[in-house]
């Protein structure tokens, strides 16, 4: 699963990517630790969780739903076959919340059993004890009105124009909400489900379409059949009116919903669903399972969610003609398709072991990438993934494989199970080597197929195909947390002709976090010939790599080369989950950036320029960020240029943001301009703002180059920004994209005018559900500034924080938590403690129970933050102020060196 974002727009996703994918790099959130801060991720109450028993075999479900979209509930009967594996058994335990039982009884005698519930529990006494082996079957009558699990859709005050419509969410543990199961990843059957809906709904399950029937009542029944078994979780209906587009893989029939005249988007969001099925079925030695793919775009569902055959994504993936300039879907299609092998024909056996899902689809999907679009991008998604895995592993560590939680397995769908997951994939390639890898997905894939797997599964799997032993590599990376943080250094013996690279590891070693032993490569890129100079325009280069074990807090290597190298990368790829602090000249920096063959060295470069600051560096990055072929390398080297805060940085950024077309290259770009602030307006903040104004007045052809343009434009936080600001909010766009934006910046101002722009929209049931939602999340960037004094202000941003914990969108009510969090307000701890008690979403609950303990433990410093950031402001100024006047100094001296040269040529000296 892709998560489900019950948050986004500005800055949370539950369903994890989507906030990433929808806001692109300016993508963050607002309340990551101060840096180093590690802490540990339980939360008071959680406990380790294990499988539950399975006293008999959950073997087939019929399920036969009738929806009343009048009254938002369900009735149903289902029957469920049983065969014992218990010695013996007389009472059958169904999970079940919520559900008004009308009669159970033994399948097929009709014999009335009886029942009772406890909890979220039902308990059927049979008719007499059953033994190890026997079959039988119980059918059980109710009626439902759920608050999770299965929800309805219908127009609304802010969004008249939505449909109709139902659709269900089983993951993790929703399901007994609307359908009595067993409602754990350890079993698994096959089902028959009959959905009864209004005359003209369409009716979407698992399996192969066996009747679409009229009733002659105004209603119509549809019946899906899944004959290859599969976890409850997975079970899916989704109903409404669609769109249907039709597509076929070796006679396969896809499809594909979408609503009535999003028929182009559709096509444009999940065309490359064939060439992905190919292309995974290749990968992982398994053709595609089962009978049919259909993939259905609901509204107000978020995120996707990869049910048997049959995945629904999120309305917000769905991009129009002006989103796809610079946006695409593809990777959640891939991620969800790659599910259908790993995480539905190969299930985990436990939450504990979701990576091998997560991990999977989240690194195939990037691997996809690869395939369609090319190392660079392939490579930059590693780089992002390993940013958020790394801001992650601050706010809450732990290992990869891991079971305490509270309640269900929702709190583990984070960076840790998705990125960090994904990341350790990635270092496995490398370690195996190519062929040597896909063999073991391969063999793990075909000899687990249609069973429940554990991590020793597959580290079993990849020592049976490759001979390699991988018990240190798991223990180390999934068994415990954390990752090795290196500090290198460099020098070259030129006598002897040999590098020498220093490494230690300095993380603290715990018995949560190990010293690593690990492969790591360590590249020089040497001159071919012996007069060469790294200015040299038709340089030849040689990548010379050697592998080495770091195994130790402290080691040295020695490595012989021709020649003195111009640059030197330790971890040459990027394949290592790691920190690094490793100092070199300028001279190899910019040599680096310029001829790098890899995008990540390339961003390693510009980023250690910017933290250097000098001229020769700021000359480098200029001409590259001009020359630079690739978005993602120009982005780092904007950054890095905005971070010089000078005369000089502007002029180079607003020249490559006239140069340069590439949308993609051309929000970092902007996104840089808005770091030219200060804690008070100056000269470089209203040039960098009059800069974006035009750019805003004049309009550009992305979406998200216009919303970061506002957000920049708020965090320069000049004159006139707020009212230029407010004149842009009435546009309606793709996702508000535009309107988050806005009020990303509108938040970034730090203006008192601003929350009460941002509360108007946030509380007003008449405004669209997404603006609202985004409005929430400005509120919290405008806590983050740390500029609104507490008082009256800060007191009606709170209460309105308060109310939106009831509202009806989940998003809001997310975002609201987050900057409740932000906000360091005692008066939101009660009010988070009855989310807490009474929130049927656990991916709520937690952001609930964690801004309780922030608000519990942090309120008081973070007044003293606020002061530490106008301080910080305040230093940065006078930085820039002091590297201005050296720069100015230097080019007085070297127009006097000039000067001097000329006078002693005229006089022959």
């Amino acid at each position: 699963m892709l998560a489900s974002i019950r948050e986004c727009a500005v800055h949370y996703c539950s369903y994890r990517d989507l906030a990433y994918l929808l806001c692109g790099d300016e993508y963050r959130e607002y309340w990551s630790p101060t840096a180093g801060d590690t802490r540990g991720f339980a939360l008071p109450g959680d406990r380790p969780t294990y499988a539950p028993d399975r006293p008999a075999d959950v073997q087939h479900m019929d399920i036969n739903v009738i929806l009343d979209f009048a009254e938002h509930s369900l009735s149903a009967v289902v029957t469920t076959n049983f065969s014992v594996l218990f010695e013996q058994i007389q009472v059958v335990t169904f999970d079940a919340a919520e559900l008004q039982i009308k009669r159970a009884s033994l399948a097929g005698a009709g014999a009335p059993l009886a029942f009772w519930t406890e909890g979220e529990k039902l308990y059927i006494r049979l008719d007499r004890i059953y033994r190890y082996g026997e079959e039988f079957g119980i059918t059980v009558e109710y009626r439902a009105k759920p608050r999770t699990g299965l929800y309805f859709v219908a127009p609304t005050e802010g969004n008249p124009d939505l449909p109709i419509q139902a659709w269900t969410q089983g993951e993790t543990e929703y399901q007994h909400h609307w359908l009595i199961c067993h409602d754990f990843p350890n079993d698994r059957a096959t089902t028959k489900l009959q959905a009864t809906v209004p005359s003209g709904f369409f009716a979407l399950s698992n399996g192969r379409l066996m009747e679409a029937r009229d009733n002659g009542d105004g209603t119509r029944t549809y019946t899906w059949q899944q004959d290859v078994p599969f976890p409850a979780y997975l079970v899916t209906l989704v109903a409404g009116e669609f769109s249907e587009l039709s597509d076929t893989w070796r006679e396969v029939p896809v499809t594909y919903y979408v609503a009535h005249g999003r028929e182009a988007d559709g096509l444009r969001m999940l065309g490359k669903t064939p060439k992905m099925m190919e292309f995974f079925s290749e990968k992982f030695g398994v053709d595609y399972p089962y009978a049919k793919y259909a993939q259905i775009v609901p509204e107000q569902f978020l995120g996707a969610m990869e049910n048997v055959s049959a995945t629904t994504h999120s309305y917000q993936l769905l991009p129009d003609a002006r989103a796809s300039i610079d946006w695409s879907a593809d990777m959640v299609v891939a991620h969800e398709l790659a599910h259908q092998w790993h995480g539905d024909l190969l299930a985990v056996r436990d939450w504990s072991h979701t990576w091998l899902k997560e991990s999977f689809a989240t690194y195939f999907a990037a691997v996809w990438t690869q395939h369609d679009q090319g190392d660079e991008e392939f490579q930059a998604r590693l780089h992002q993934d390993l940013q958020r895995y790394l801001d992650a592993d601050k706010r809450g560590r732990r290992p990869v494989v891991y079971n305490t939680y509270r309640k269900n397995g929702d709190e583990l769908f984070d960076r840790h199970t998705y990125e960090k997951g994904s990341l350790v994939l990635h270092m496995l390639r490398n370690i195996l080597g190519e062929e040597p890898f896909w063999r073991a997905i391969s063999w793990y894939t075909r000899q687990n197929r249609e069973r429940e797997v554990i991590t020793a599964d597959f580290e079993r799997a990849i020592e049976e195909a490759t001979g390699r032993s991988m018990a240190q590599f798991f223990e180390q990376w999934l068994y415990k947390a954390g990752h090795p943080e290196f500090s290198v250094s460099y020098s070259w013996d030129s006598e002897r002709q040999l590098a020498r690279v220093s490494v230690s590891q300095s993380q603290n070693v715990t018995d949560l976090t190990s010293l690593f032993r690990t492969p790591v490569d360590i590249g020089f890129l040497v001159p071919e010939q012996d007069d060469a100079t790294p200015d040299d325009a038709d340089i030849q280069t040689q990548l010379v790599t050697f592998r080495v074990i770091v195994e130790e807090a402290q080691q040295t290597f020695f490595f012989p080369l021709a020649r003195r190298p111009f640059s030197v990368r330790f971890d040459q790829g990027s394949w290592l989950i790691k920190t690094l602090t490793f100092e070199r000249p300028t001279e190899l920096l910019c040599f680096q950036l310029r001829h790098d063959p890899d995008a990540l060295g390339r961003i390693e470069a510009a980023e250690a320029l910017g933290r250097l600051g000098d001229r020769q560096g700021q000359e480098a990055l200029e001409q590259a960020l001009l020359a630079e072929p690739f978005w993602a390398v120009r982005v780092a080297i904007a950054g890095a240029i905005a971070q010089q805060k000078s005369e000089r940085s502007q002029r180079a950024l607003e020249l490559a943001l006239a140069k340069i077309s590439d949308p993609k290259a051309r929000r970092g770009i902007v996104a840089a301009l808005g770091m030219l602030g200060g804690s008070e307006p100056n000269h470089l903040a209203r040039q960098a703002a009059a800069t974006l104004t035009a750019l805003l007045e004049e309009g550009d052809p992305s979406y998200l180059v216009e919303a970061a343009a506002t957000t920049a434009l708020g965090k320069l936080r000049t004159p006139g920004a707020f009212s230029c600001l407010l004149a842009r909010i009435d546009q309606p766009s793709w996702n508000e994209t535009l309107r988050g934006g806005v009020f990303a910046g509108l938040g970034e101002l730090g203006d008192s005018r601003s929350a009460d722009v941002l509360i108007s929209w946030m509380t007003d049931q008449r405004k669209p559900m997404d603006a609202r939602a985004a409005a929430a999340g400005g509120l919290q960037v405008l806590a983050a500034t740390r500029r609104i004094d507490p008082g009256e202000v800060q007191t009606r941003v709170v209460e309105a924080l308060i109310a939106s914990l009831d509202d009806p969108w989940d998003r809001v009510v997310m975002n609201a938590i987050l900057a409740l969090r932000q906000w360091a307000d005692t008066r939101g701890i009660g009010p988070l403690r009855h989310i807490v008690g009474v929130h049927p979403d656990e991916r709520i609950v937690r952001a609930a129970r964690e801004s309780i303990l922030s608000l519990e433990s942090g309120a008081a410093p973070a007044q003293g933050a606020r002061q530490l950031r106008n301080d910080v402001d305040e230093l940065r100024d006078e930085n820039r102020q002091l590297r201005e006047r050296l720069q100015s100094i230097e080019l007085r001296l070297r127009h006097v060196e000039e000067e001097s040269e000329e006078r002693s040529n005229e006089f022959g000296v």
